[in-house]
């Protein structure tokens, strides 16, 4: 059986029929290299990396470890914890073991070079134990106690570096 393309001429259902099956064969051709062959070759689909852990590791070191590995980095934030040296990483996104594409970037929080400051909190006349969990509570350490002769176990003065401090005065976070 031998198709004549002939007798379809454009005017007829047959002819109108036989242009849209051919546009539809085309356009599905396109799309299946399009999605199983161009696509994976160039996104490299299949292909990936485990993000190594960074927290702790200083800034400096960091753009070799990560180029050696086919990544980058970004800092999005800073922040600050006294139990990391300056300028370490705190955080990163994505997190380690996650899978990532080459050249992906790893965003990273960091460690302030210097704690922000808080105000101090009133707490003269207060209780010991009272101010203990206020202090806590503003992320600020309780130092020395000196203990003086008294009927109540209260608070009567705030030291910082040995200086008297009211309250409302900045010290530094930690």
């Amino acid at each position: 059986m031998k198709l004549d393309l002939r007798k379809y001429k454009n005017d007829t259902l047959g002819g109108l029929l036989l242009h849209i099956l051919l546009a539809s064969g085309i356009i599905l051709v396109l799309f299946l290299l399009y999605f199983f062959a161009y696509l994976p070759g160039t996104t490299n689909h299949g292909e990936s990396i485990t993000v190594p852990s960074i927290e702790g590791m200083e800034i400096n070191m960091l753009e070799d470890f990560l180029i050696k590995r086919n990544l980058r980095y970004e800092v999005n934030d800073s922040s600050y914890s006294s139990e990391y040296p300056p300028l370490t990483v705190l955080k990163q996104y994505p997190e380690a073991g996650s899978k990532v594409k080459e050249g992906r970037k790893i965003f990273i929080s960091i460690n302030r070079v210097s704690p922000p400051t808080v105000p101090v909190p009133a707490l003269v006349d207060g209780s010991v134990v009272n101010a203990e969990a206020v202090l806590r509570s503003n992320e600020l350490k309780r130092g020395r106690i000196e203990l003086v002769a008294g009927p109540f176990n209260v608070v009567k003065e705030m030291k910082y570096e040995g200086r008297t401090i009211l309250a409302g005065e900045a010290v530094p976070k930690g």
